[in-house]
Formats: C-alpha cells, sequence, structure tokens
C-alpha cells in the first residue's frame, strides 16, 4: 500500500509562524502534523510513502533523519515550482497500482484502511473522501419565483454539504490525463477522468475532519487532538507519539 502526501504549500494563511516553519511541521499539541498523518498512515497498513515537497523542503527531510521512519519507507520529490494539488504526480515514477493521494495539513480520525478497501472494491478509477460541513444561516433565507412570489421562507436554516477531504486514492489510468511538468489541480483531473468516462467515486465518512490552514483551524484541531489523542493514533498514542522524535519537534518546540 503506498501513499503521496503533497507538503509543497508556502502554508500563507497560517503566516507569519510559516515564515520560519513549513505548514506540514506545524505542530499539533507539540507534534507535527505530517508526522500525525505518517503515523495514521502506517498504522492503516501503508508500508511506502512519497512526500511531495516545495516550500522549506529541506527542513521536513530533516525532520525524518533518512528514508527509514517509524517502520515507513519514505522518499522524497521536490517542485522547483508550483504545480498544484495534481501537477506533483508527474514528477513521480508511474503509480504501479492504486495510490493513495492526500494534503499535508489534515487532522481527521477517516479510517484509511477502509477508504482503500472500498476503493478497490468500486473498480472506480478514482474515489475522493468527503466530509459533512455544515453551515448555520444566520437570517431567514426566502425563496420567490420568476413573478416575484415568495415560494419559501426558512427561518435560519442550516446548510450541509459534502466538501471534498483532500483525500483520493487514485488508479494509474489517470496519470495519462496530465502533462508533465504542468500545473493542474485535482478537480480538474477529475473531471477529465469523468468526461473520460472513468468513474469518480464519493467516500462519505462520519468522523472528525479539519485542515491547519488557518490559525483559527489550527487551533481548533490542536484542541480536538489534545481532549482525544487516542482518536486519531490509536490506542498505543504516548509510544507511537514519540516514535519519530527529531529534528522537526526540536524546530517547532514539541
Amino acid at each position: 500500500m503506498r501513499a503521496v502526501i503533497l507538503a509543497g504549500g508556502e502554508g500563507r494563511r497560517l503566516r507569519p509562524a510559516t515564515h520560519t516553519v513549513p505548514k506540514p511541521l506545524m505542530p499539533v499539541d507539540g507534534t507535527p502534523i505530517l508526522h500525525i498523518i505518517l503515523l495514521q498512515l502506517r498504522n492503516a497498513g501503508f508500508t511506502h510513502v512519497t512526500l511531495s515537497l516545495g516550500y522549506r523542503a529541506h527542513m521536513i527531510r530533516a525532520s525524518f533523519g533518512g528514508n527509514r521512519w517509524s517502520g515507513l519507507e519514505l522518499d522524497f520529490s521536490l517542485e522547483e515550482e508550483p504545480l498544484g494539488t495534481a501537477g506533483p504526480l508527474t514528477l513521480l515514477p508511474p503509480f504501479e497500482d492504486s495510490t493513495l493521494v492526500m494534503n499535508a495539513d489534515l487532522l481527521t480520525d477517516i479510517d484509511f484502511a477502509d477508504l482503500w478497501s472500498r476503493h478497490k472494491k468500486s473498480q472506480a478509477a478514482a474515489t475522493i473522501a468527503l466530509a459533512q460541513q455544515n453551515i448555520d444561516i444566520a437570517h431567514g433565507v426566502v425563496e420567490i419565483d420568476e413573478e416575484r412570489q415568495v415560494t419559501d421562507f426558512r427561518e435560519k436554516p442550516r446548510m450541509s454539504f459534502l466538501v471534498s477531504g483532500g483525500i483520493y486514492v487514485l488508479e494509474p489510468s489517470l496519470l495519462a490525463l496530465l502533462s508533465p511538468g504542468g500545473r493542474r489541480d485535482m478537480p480538474a483531473l477529475l473531471a477529465d477522468a469523468r468526461e473520460q468516462g472513468e468513474r469518480v467515486e464519493g467516500y462519505v465518512f462520519d468522523g472528525e475532519w479539519c485542515d491547519i490552514g488557518t490559525p483559527e483551524q489550527l487551533e481548533r484541531a490542536t484542541a480536538a487532538f489534545r481532549a482525544d489523542r487516542s482518536r486519531y493514533l490509536g490506542p498505543n498514542e504516548q509510544s507511537e507519539l514519540w516514535a519519530g522524535t527529531g529534528p522537526a519537534e526540536e524546530m517547532v518546540g514539541g
């Protein structure tokens, strides 16, 4: 089982913190978010992870001290310039089998093993992990028809959406839709796949999911992780938490 983690972003919304520490090494209750993700993947059965790096790549590499970390085989790919969320895949050797691709700024308790299994059974070209998001509207929402007659009036409704969780399982065939070295984002790649008649499936999970893209989201993730670490890392979280302790923890004060 192989995964690719997209860890090349600058983390502009987290500035000034990311002027010195890249977003994948931002500490969530003392542990870099990237290290949490890697432990989750390892616990789900993944053995080989490629880190796609860009901004402050040397710091991220230094946090692992080599190509073996906590039982995982690691390799590294470097973006010379930003290539979006799908473009970095063109810098990698061709996929030989299904590959999980995800962002490096996510705290979630998704069952990665179940996502992988469901994808394999579906025979889809791609599976997108989907999280439920709710937005409470502070005012009454009114709908009218073409003659301006009110057809619906809902007081302070809650709107619900399925949003991309930034986690995908992709088949090798999708890479043929990418131009080498060109910037491309995942929504455009999956839109092309659907136009080609490929099946793109959604995996809806009912659990915790948040990114750490803003100070407020990072604070929320930190509180959630501190409140129930075993939810994210399993019952042996204390030994796992420090299994990869190294330069990253020192740099971010973990």
